[in-house]
């Protein structure tokens, strides 16, 4: 098995850098599409391991914790996101 690493993260970055004119809105759905394609990925990988197909357990961790770990940073996204339009929302004009 090989373990893939920030590989995601890194590619949706350089697709980032390589794609200037898209804006933060459609960014912010590629990120959250990649995250819901994590966590299908590990859902389909529990449910058959929980099946009985010939998966490894540790693959099936592997997964699961890449897709608790994308739905913990698109939280804290989130979290900034809300925390920059509280910041805007006190500024006096």
């Amino acid at each position: 098995m090989e373990i893939g690493g920030i590989n995601p993260i890194l590619n949706f970055r350089e697709e980032k850098l390589n794609n200037k004119s898209s804006g933060f809105a459609e960014e912010l759905a590629k990120f959250i599409h990649w995250v819901n394609e994590e966590q299908k990925k590990a859902e389909v990988l529990k449910d058959a391991v929980l099946k009985g197909a010939d998966i490894p357990l540790h693959q099936m961790i592997v997964e699961l914790e890449k897709a608790s770990v994308a739905l913990n940073l698109l939280v804290q996204v989130r979290n900034k996101l809300v925390e920059a339009l509280q910041e805007i929302n006190r500024m006096q004009v």
